[in-house]
């Protein structure tokens, strides 16, 4: 195989492959712009030798994901062409080098799901071509994020970041539609520049140890999900815009107080709400009776009291398939009529996961996650 010399597209992905090789045998395929070994038994070998960076064929799109690789191949550094690098679900350990955001035509960088530990400082004025970096499922802890200025999905998701959430993150996030520090220790509060990202679709910032209040303006008109679970956010729940286009609100694991705005009416579209595992004092929301999109909806552990179900409905949450009132202090009877409404848990229907594909071009989505105990 190492002697077409005048192959220029190889893709061997997911098959049973097996082998080792040094990285260094690529460059015997001299007009090679394609490269996609990913998903095999392959064991690639990447540490430096002999060979000069700039010895190495211009390559643009190279998928190495897999492949056993311990470390980032230095002879990438020398690349000009490069458009498509991944190199996830592999165990590369150390830094993640400078010289990685200083490629001109860079748009696609996935290094998820290895054994990163550090971020070698960018410049600080970051040019960056990259429109997809994906960092999440390492152990990073640096102390700054790389925010490429074009970027518009970027996933830190899974590492141990332990910093607060720059102030001015808004200015760098001009073009994200998808941006998530989840599963980290950032601590402090939301930074109101975040309201700047007038095209984030998803914003998760959950399993932090954020606090404070949310700023009123983060729901932007073109927010699909927004997910602040298990941090230490406290305060009433904000109001809600007239053009609220949530699908997604998950505020679990908190400690907002007080009632749930009868402004979450106004998020037309809502498919999941969680706001379980707070100290919320209201009755039994039905402002939302109108939303007949609602497939998810967790009200657990709060001072939820009173009756269940909204008198005087029929029909209402006809796509309802989850329900959790449990650990609060509701009182009387359901009404036969409010469970006879809730079609889709009777239909032997499955909607599976729910899901918001968001980058139709890329396959990314967000997916929601809902935990249900029983007892």
């Amino acid at each position: 195989m190492w002697e077409l010399q005048g192959l220029k597209y190889l893709s061997l992905s997911s098959n049973n492959f097996s082998g080792s090789f040094h990285i260094s045998l690529v460059h015997q395929l001299r007009n090679l712009s394609y490269l996609d070994l990913s998903y095999n038994h392959f064991s690639i070998n990447a540490t430096n030798n002999a060979s000069q960076p700039s010895s190495f064929l211009d390559i643009s799109t190279l998928k190495l994901a897999s492949c056993q690789l311990r470390t980032i191949p230095e002879f990438l550094s020398g690349q000009h062409r490069l458009i498509f690098l991944d190199l996830s679900d592999n165990q590369i350990q150390g830094k993640i080098p400078k010289w990685i955001w200083e490629f001109q035509n860079l748009l696609y960088l996935n290094l998820s799901s290895n054994l990163l530990d550090d971020i070698e400082t960018p410049s600080p004025n970051l040019t960056s071509t990259l429109s997809i970096l994906d960092l999440h499922k390492n152990r990073l802890h640096g102390q700054t994020l790389p925010l490429p200025p074009f970027a518009i999905h970027m996933d830190f998701s899974s590492n141990k970041f332990a910093l607060a959430i720059p102030p001015d993150i808004g200015t760098n996030l001009s073009f994200a539609i998808f941006f998530s520090l989840s599963n980290n220790n950032f601590q402090g509060f939301i930074p109101k520049s975040i309201c700047n990202a007038e095209y984030l679709e998803v914003l998760d910032l959950s399993h932090n140890n954020l606090s404070g209040k949310i700023p009123g303006c983060l729901v932007m008109e073109s927010l699909k999900v927004l997910n602040l679970r298990d941090n230490a956010l406290d305060g009433s729940i904000f109001n809600f815009p007239k053009t609220c286009g949530l699908k997604t609100l998950d505020l679990s694991g908190n400690r907002f107080q007080g009632k749930l705005p009868e402004s979450l009416a106004n998020c037309r579209a809502m498919e999941v709400l969680d706001v379980g595992n707070n100290q919320i004092d209201d009755v039994f929301p039905c402002q939302l009776k109108s939303i007949a999109s609602l497939q998810v909806l967790v009200l657990r552990s709060n001072k939820f009291h009173g009756g269940v179900g909204c008198p005087g409905t029929d029909g209402t949450w006809k796509m309802l398939q989850i329900v959790d009132i449990s650990s609060n202090n509701f009182s009387g009877k359901v009404p036969a009529q409010c469970l006879a409404s809730w079609e889709a848990m009777k239909a032997n229907v499955n909607f599976n996961h729910i899901q918001y594909p968001f980058l139709r071009l890329t396959g990314l989505y967000y997916q929601d996650t809902v935990s249900v105990t029983i007892k």
